[in-house]
């Protein structure tokens, strides 16, 4: 979402009314859409260890419903053509990664590429996706790594790791703490946000002490224990999937948490695998969202939301949203575009904003990680029951979004 520059707004408009009309369904459909060659879009994330299934998942449920919108609300693309959905495992490696995006590409023939989710897999692909040019999104992905590569092909709707680790920073600073305990996973997701922790915590007078960890680690008690003798007054629980869930078990299981509030780095803590891993011990933990069911979405998001629930039985994660929306915007770039060939669509999304789940997506190319990139709000939400809903989770912080500062 961004807010419209004055000179541009006029400009913006126009385009926006264009695209409603062309997402909406307004458009008149096109007799005999079904018998013309489908247009085929890719979907990349972990549905396998050691990446995290459950992420890749909900990603895809996500996908599925962004194809049968376009298909069914939009008459498809480029005047009738179908949109078709091709889906590899990258299982959270980089060299899954390679090997997935080169078949979806040069097999499989799909304009565009979505669900990215690790950090260290993003990185490796996005080297691929600019020799090959076939638009590549990262849908979860953090590392600034893969934004500064400014890579033409490279688009990306996610916060950032600075920008969370500095919202984590300050959300401690508005909490009184002035001690912050960091154990992160062994990959570019959590000795990235380590280094930005201890960069924006020395910077604001804080303490801060780290430990990273093998990502396919058994045990973290010494860990954990080391981090208690420490006398931390918020701990940030930087694992993914299992090893995240781990973490809650034992921290809990030595008497670390919850007398001491740990925060997940994203919110894992919604889902029932981790109910299931954790049982009782689970409940009052934080985590870090980019929305809360209940917020003002458009109407592509209140399309998605209720038929998402009705299918699955919970609410949308951002991670679904995130996908859903891109393939929508994909989607309305092809039509601007009016080819399918990869390089106009990747054109296209630079030069026109669009529409997706939360509001408006205009890429831009500035130097730095900021290339192509369109971040979120950032917020603190707690689960102060066990197996709570998403929809009623407490939200603690920022006061501009309804927090109220107090942790249950």
């Amino acid at each position: 979402m961004k807010i419209f520059r004055c000179k541009k707004i006029s400009f913006i408009f126009i385009i926006l009314i264009g695209l409603i009309f062309m997402i909406g369904g307004i458009a008149p459909s096109i007799a005999g859409a079904a018998e013309k060659k489908p247009v085929k879009i890719g979907q990349m994330s972990p549905f396998s260890t050691p990446g995290d299934p459950a992420a890749g998942k909900r990603m895809r449920w996500g996908a599925e419903l962004a194809i049968k919108y376009i298909n069914e609300e939009m008459g498809g693309v480029l005047g009738g053509r179908p949109v078709e959905l091709i889906v590899e495992d990258d299982s959270g490696t980089p060299a899954d990664g390679i090997a997935g995006y080169r078949k979806l590409v040069q097999k499989d023939g799909v304009v565009a590429v979505v669900g990215q989710y690790h950090s260290s897999v993003c990185i490796a692909v996005t080297k691929v996706a600019n020799d090959l040019g076939v638009p590549l999104f990262s849908s979860g992905a953090s590392s600034p790594k893969i934004t500064e590569s400014q890579s033409p092909y490279i688009f990306s709707i996610m916060s950032l790791t600075p920008s969370r680790a500095q919202f984590w920073v300050d959300f401690a600073k508005q909490m009184g703490w002035k001690r912050v305990a960091v154990v992160a996973e062994d990959t570019d997701y959590g000795t990235g946000f380590k280094t930005w922790v201890e960069k924006h915590g020395k910077e604001a007078g804080m303490e801060v002490k780290s430990i990273i960890f093998p990502r396919t680690i058994s045990d973290l008690t010494p860990m954990l224990l080391e981090i208690k003798a420490w006398k931390p007054e918020l701990m940030i629980n930087l694992g993914v999937g299992a090893s995240a869930y781990l973490m809650v078990k034992q921290a809990y299981d030595i008497g670390l948490f919850p007398k001491v509030p740990m925060l997940a780095s994203f919110a894992w803590p919604i889902r029932p695998e981790y109910w299931d891993a954790v049982g009782d011990k689970g409940k009052g933990i934080l985590y870090t969202s980019y929305y809360k069911p209940g917020m003002l979405t458009t109407f592509l998001g209140e399309w998605m939301s209720p038929r998402y629930k009705k299918l699955h039985n919970e609410d949308p994660t951002f991670y679904a949203l995130n996908v859903f929306g891109e393939i929508i915007v994909i989607a309305q770039a092809i039509n601007m575009a009016q080819t399918d060939d990869p390089k106009a669509i990747a054109e296209a999304l630079v030069k026109w904003p669009y529409l997706d789940w939360s509001g408006v997506v205009d890429f831009k190319e500035p130097q730095g990680m900021k290339w192509h990139n369109v971040s979120p709000p950032h917020l603190v939400l707690q689960q102060t029951k066990v197996r709570q809903e998403f929809k009623d989770s407490k939200l603690v912080w920022p006061p501009k979004f309804g927090g109220d500062g107090k942790i249950e």
